[in-house]
């Protein structure tokens, strides 16, 4: 959300529900499938009723620009909050939404040194991230 947007006009709270930014314009990308487009934006939304779409964007820097301009706000994973901080952006969780579970996919039998070690860095990675929102 941007810093200067109709939500964080208010008092950052810790969490929001869809429904607290139900009447907020949504950013999406045409760039991505619309099962995806709707799945991010939580399309349809519990009630039956679709968003309210707002501009679109081709890539992460563009959106997080039009977020900070109070174009519109964005549904995004988490992570993203700390790769791409910005003291103009708020950061809130949307706890009412399916969380997006990530998993990593190889190739039957692609199993060396390499392949395990990767994933051995996930697992941390991952332990790690549950770690920080469990705090």
């Amino acid at each position: 959300m941007a810093g200067s947007g109709r939500i964080s006009a208010r008092i950052h709270p810790p969490s929001v529900l869809w429904l607290d930014v139900a009447d907020e314009p949504l950013m999406w990308t045409e760039q991505a499938p619309h099962e995806w487009v709707d799945w991010w934006a939580v399309n349809p939304r519990p009630d039956g009723s679709s968003p309210r779409w707002g501009p679109t964007n081709d890539n992460v820097e563009e959106m997080l620009e039009q977020v900070a301009e109070g174009s519109a706000i964005c549904f995004a994973p988490s992570s993203m909050a700390q790769y791409y901080a910005r003291p103009d952006l708020s950061w809130v969780p949307l706890t009412d939404a399916e969380p997006l579970r990530t998993v990593l996919a190889r190739v039957d039998g692609a199993d060396n040194a390499l392949v395990r070690g990767f994933a051995e860095v996930v697992r941390e990675l991952a332990a790690d991230a549950r770690a920080l929102s469990d705090d």
